[in-house]
């Protein structure tokens, strides 16, 4: 009985790190949280006697460990097949054992993809992983699973009604930012992106006075909801962005310089902020329509843009980035990426 306890307690505190998981804003920080449900799992399926559910999540734990160490996810993920096949086996091709390896490959797939996508096949994953833990009378993780499938339901509902009133978005470009901007961009940045992405208030300041910076402005009525921000590089300093293997924003005032008429310029399209609320296929749209505006209205004025460079650090940023045609250079990390468009 002391077991059986023991097991549901563990199953309770998985469910906790795994749904910790969901919020996370980085994909390490999704897979670490996920590697500590897994042992946890494992422990709850022992002390249940669901040998075929620990035998999984042992392998998750394994396949975790492999996505935090490299970032080769997603050969790591195909190249596990044959074992889910040998689990299957294993198990006499019973039924309950059946969905719970159908389970465990839709969550494992859907945490390659966006967070949406992740919510969806959540609800999928943890609905057949309710009938596998009942089955094995693992009350805990019946109900955890359940918890989950109600809170990704609730995350969808949620999203549906804010997309409702998505037409009020719109851009503006903005040539001069007031102190109270420079706040706005800063709490937008801790929001939104890891601290190794963000600059914090002196430096936003210090890098974007005198007129030598390009911000688009995504709003929702009056309230800024997310920027594009612009940088005009120096050419030595452009190159050593694109020629770089690490992350590269090492910016100092004399690095960015003014805008010149009939002459190439090297852009950074240094970063691209919102807030996840707003993150459709809507807004998205108006991001890239934005960008491209700024792009052929300096055209127009006779500031020739040569080539814009940047850093991807979110699926955001990728999806506009690929939709405006750039093309992927290198990978920086198994979250960062180097993107280029030659105009």
């Amino acid at each position: 009985m002391l077991i059986y306890l023991f097991g549901q307690t563990c199953g309770v505190i998985a469910w906790v790190f795994f749904l910790l998981s969901y919020h996370a804003k980085r994909e390490n920080k999704i897979i670490l949280f996920q590697l500590i449900s897994s042992i946890l799992y494992s422990v709850n399926y022992f002390c249940v006697g669901a040998m075929t559910g620990l035998a999984i999540s042992i392998f998750e734990l394994i396949k975790s460990i492999g996505y935090y160490k490299t970032d080769k996810d997603y050969y790591i993920f195909f190249y596990s097949l044959p074992v889910y096949v040998f689990i299957i086996l294993f198990s006499g091709f019973h039924a309950v054992v059946f969905l719970a390896v159908l389970g465990s490959l839709i969550d494992g797939y859907t945490t390659l993809k966006s967070k949406k996508v992740i919510v969806y096949g959540g609800i999928i994953s943890n609905a057949l992983w309710i009938i596998h833990d009942a089955y094995f009378m693992d009350f805990a993780g019946a109900f955890t699973d359940l918890f989950l499938v109600l809170s990704n339901l609730s995350i969808i509902t949620n999203g549906y009604v804010k997309y409702i009133r998505r037409a009020d978005v719109y851009t503006v470009s903005g040539s001069y930012i007031s102190k109270k901007t420079i706040n706005t961009i800063d709490k937008l940045d801790n929001d939104i992106l890891d601290k190794e992405y963000r600059w914090g208030k002196e430096k936003i300041e210090h890098l974007t006075k005198n007129e030598k910076y390009s911000y688009i402005f995504i709003k929702d009525k009056n309230k800024v909801v997310g920027y594009v921000n612009f940088l005009n590089l120096d050419k030595d300093i452009y190159d050593k962005m694109v020629n770089s293997d690490e992350f590269y924003d090492s910016f100092e005032n004399k690095d960015i310089i003014s805008y010149t008429k009939n002459k190439k310029l090297y852009l950074n399209l240094n970063a691209i902020v919102l807030r996840d609320e707003y993150d459709n296929s809507d807004t998205l749209d108006k991001i890239c329509r934005a960008i491209n505006k700024y792009i052929n209205s300096k055209r127009k004025e006779r500031y020739y843009i040569n080539e814009i460079c940047t850093f991807a650090v979110n699926d955001l940023e990728v999806r506009v980035l690929e939709n405006l045609g750039f093309e992927k250079i290198k990978n920086i990390t198994n979250e960062c990426f180097l993107y280029r468009k030659v105009i």
